[in-house]
């Protein structure tokens, strides 16, 4: 089964608890009512400090044992991942601290900032806040990556233009966009910067859609919002922020993807990738067992091999069943228009035996045709795909009436990394085979 998932990429006890951080009830607001999303500088940072007050919409413990990131133990984020996944999936976030990193901190953090503006994770959105200042940027420029881009260098603002595209229309990415990288950018460059804006969608889905108050503290130090916000940055549009000229296409019909599965096979990729058997070096795997996926990913060789390991197991942990992850993965490829992604979910799909019917029924969703459990799935990854800044309580609620807690924590893990997955291998236009 292992082999199996490695072929196809990416669908590659007790705790010692004190103190619970309870989750939200119907007390705590209006349970269907999403954030609000901030028109200005100086609303935004007044509603990250909101976030302190915030249930989560799982219970968190404030302490867990154990981890392998000391740096995380004090953040909520940190503490729920290890609470809620298994310690072999979280290796696959080691991307942030990539020892040969080829793209600088601060340039990756200024795209977080993007991403998790244009998704309005304000927990996210926070902590690249506190990063950036730490980093040395003033609240000014900080301003500037919501409200003129004209003040960025051309590697910084190029940057920045992917991560908002990538975030809000990842169906629309072309050659054009990552053809007019290469005069800032490497292809190796390209790459990593890619990879980690996909991976920051995939971590505002997760963040937001737990319901995490924001944190008091980040390694060690005190995070605040509280600083003075000069005028310019409270007028005008922000550049960042999905206006009503952004509206999304309708996810596949069941014709257009088994279209957009024969195309995943034929496409050549935007980049140069990694070669076959260096990339099958990198990442421990028989060459055979190389797609453009890994020959993508084995551009970062200190994460890649720890990446397809805990994306492996992913896939095939019991907790969650295997075929609710691939309806999960399948509805967001429909969703973001991925056929390198569609074509993986079809994959899994048929090696775990679901029919033709099935993958009709995911589509469909027609009342009856599929489990009420694996419907509800289908619909949270529908939504937090399409709508991620309007998530609520009674999203979640949902899924609870119909898995565990640790279970609704994968659904919901499982459909952030999908969104990855979908950027990743569309943006850089991966080949699939069939």
């Amino acid at each position: 089964m292992k082999r199996i998932l490695q072929s196809i990429g990416f669908l590659s006890s007790a705790f010692a608890l004190t103190l619970w951080i309870s989750p939200a009830s119907a007390e705590d607001g209006p349970a269907n009512v999403p954030k609000p999303i901030p028109k200005t500088r100086s609303e935004t940072k007044k509603l990250l400090g909101e976030l302190k007050d915030r249930s989560p919409r799982l219970p968190v413990p404030e302490t867990v044992p154990g981890g392998s990131n000391p740096a995380s133990s004090n953040v909520i984020n940190g503490r729920a991942r290890r609470f809620y996944l298994p310690e072999s999936w979280l290796q696959a976030e080691r991307w942030g601290n990539e020892a040969q990193s080829k793209v600088s901190y601060e340039l990756k953090t200024q795209c977080f900032w993007v991403v998790s503006r244009g998704n309005n994770c304000h927990y996210c959105l926070g902590h690249q806040e506190h990063k950036l200042k730490s980093a040395g940027l003033s609240d000014d420029q900080i301003g500037a990556l919501d409200r003129n881009w004209d003040s960025l260098d051309p590697r910084t603002r190029k940057g920045v233009e992917l991560a908002r595209k990538m975030t809000v229309l990842p169906f629309a990415l072309s050659d054009r966009d990552v053809a007019s990288l290469k005069s800032e950018y490497s292809d190796a460059e390209i790459v990593e910067l890619v990879y980690s804006i996909a991976r920051f969608n995939s971590m505002n889905r997760w963040t937001d859609s737990m319901g995490l108050p924001q944190d008091s503290q980040m390694r060690g130090e005190h995070i605040e919002f509280d600083s003075p916000t000069q005028g310019r940055w409270d007028q005008g549009e922000s550049l960042v922020v999905a206006g009503p000229d952004i509206v999304r296409p309708e996810p596949w019909n069941w014709e257009e993807c088994q279209r957009q599965i024969q195309f995943a096979a034929t496409r050549t990729p935007r980049v140069t990738l990694t070669a076959k058997e260096e990339a099958a070096e990198i990442l421990k795997i028989e060459p055979v067992a190389v797609t453009d996926w890994h020959r993508a990913i084995a551009t970062l060789p200190a994460a890649g091999p720890e990446m397809v390991r805990a994306w492996t197991e992913m896939i095939s942990d019991p907790e969650l069943d295997p075929k609710i992850k691939a309806a999960i993965c399948w509805t967001t490829a429909r969703c973001n228009r991925s056929a390198g992604s569609l074509s993986m979910a079809n994959k899994l799909a048929s090696q775990l035996g679901v029919s033709e019917q099935e993958l009709q029924d995911w589509n469909s969703r027609a009342p009856g045709s599929i489990p009420v459990g694996m419907a509800k799935a289908i619909a949270f990854a529908d939504k937090v795909t399409c709508q991620p800044t309007k998530i609520t309580d009674q999203d979640i609620a949902e899924l609870r009436k119909h898995f565990s807690e640790r279970q609704t924590a994968h659904v919901i893990y499982t459909a952030a990394t999908a969104n990855a997955l979908d950027r990743l291998t569309e943006t850089l236009g991966l080949s699939v085979p069939k």
